[in-house]
């Protein structure tokens, strides 16, 4: 056990030496254009263009080969003061990554609260430079609060070498922010089933079905909209074990939409996909198909339809 951390420690310290370097050769790349006389830009790819998306043979959404960028300049009135910000959030960033310690989004808002003026400034700042470097977000030592949890045939290692078992739980195991805290995984199950709602989550727990189903399993919850350490672990499971992967979800737009998270990645995320989206998943549960074919009724404005109804919504 001691052997495998000092594997990890020492690929963790490989990768905080890249990412240190990235930031390095930004910062360099500033000095220069002053030192030249001329305005610095910082540059990446625009998240928000449909344009800066593909699509590889299984569905994934990633980055294309060529790219739409984004110039942001110290010359522009209209980004002088993004431009400021992300220079901030980088010596930040630089900070955590020599010291090898991590914080928190909120944590990075906090500190300078009048400055940034909300968080979701912050989290753009940050998704924008993860893009810059060419690196995973996890990797610049900043992490979102994961809300999903984790129940079932999994046990795994944090990096202080605290063993962790997803079987001795009864409202399941808050899944960790970062892959540093989800080392040394084992795991019999069969399958993964991600499930959308944590109401289903904790009735599926109630029920024992990890006890009582005839095969071992591993049951995931994002609690919605997955968030990036729930990802993470989907794909990491998927990843380390080749498990078969399901996701049982409402037959709605919100549900279908969940699912697709999981199964290709967001456009938001293109840059990082490959770290996070599992193509294999399949979509259990109730289909739109099934609601006539088994003569549901639906709940359509407070009021119960019969299911072959043309106006029904989900």
């Amino acid at each position: 056990m001691e052997s495998f951390l000092g594997c990890y420690n020492e690929k963790n310290y490989a990768d905080r030496e890249e990412t240190l370097k990235k930031v390095e050769m930004v910062c360099l790349e500033v000095v220069l254009s002053i030192a030249r006389g001329e305005f610095p830009k910082l540059r990446f790819c625009n998240r928000a263009s449909w344009d800066n998306v593909s699509f590889s043979e299984n569905g994934a959404v990633n980055l294309p080969e060529v790219k739409k960028m984004v110039q942001i300049r110290l010359d522009s009135k209209r980004s002088i003061k993004t431009f400021a910000f992300m220079m901030k959030v980088l010596s930040i960033i630089y900070r955590l990554l020599q010291e090898n310690k991590y914080c928190t989004k909120r944590d990075i808002y906090y500190q300078y609260p009048g400055l940034f003026g909300s968080q979701s400034v912050v989290d753009n700042l940050i998704d924008n430079i993860a893009c810059m470097l060419e690196v995973p977000r996890w990797k610049l030592h900043v992490l979102a609060t994961c809300k999903g949890l984790v129940a079932g045939n999994l046990q795994f290692y944090d990096e202080y070498g605290h063993h962790i078992d997803c079987n001795k739980t009864k409202m399941g195991v808050q899944i960790p922010a970062h892959e540093k805290d989800m080392l040394y995984m084992h795991s019999g199950a069969r399958f993964v089933l991600i499930v959308e709602k944590d109401a289903t989550f904790q009735k599926l727990l109630t029920d024992n079905l990890c006890e009582n189903f005839f095969a071992k399993i591993i049951i995931i919850t994002g609690k919605g909209f997955p968030d990036i350490g729930t990802r993470l672990l989907v794909h990491k499971l998927w990843e380390t074990f080749h498990l078969p992967t399901f996701a049982l979800m409402d037959a709605d737009p919100h549900g279908i939409a969940i699912m697709l998270v999981y199964k290709y990645g967001s456009k938001a995320q293109a840059f990082e996909n490959h770290h996070l989206a599992v193509p294999a998943i399949k979509w259990l549960g109730i289909l739109p198909t099934d609601i006539p074919r088994y003569s549901f009724q639906v709940i359509v404005s407070g009021s119960l339809r019969p299911a072959g109804f043309s106006q029904i919504s989900y």
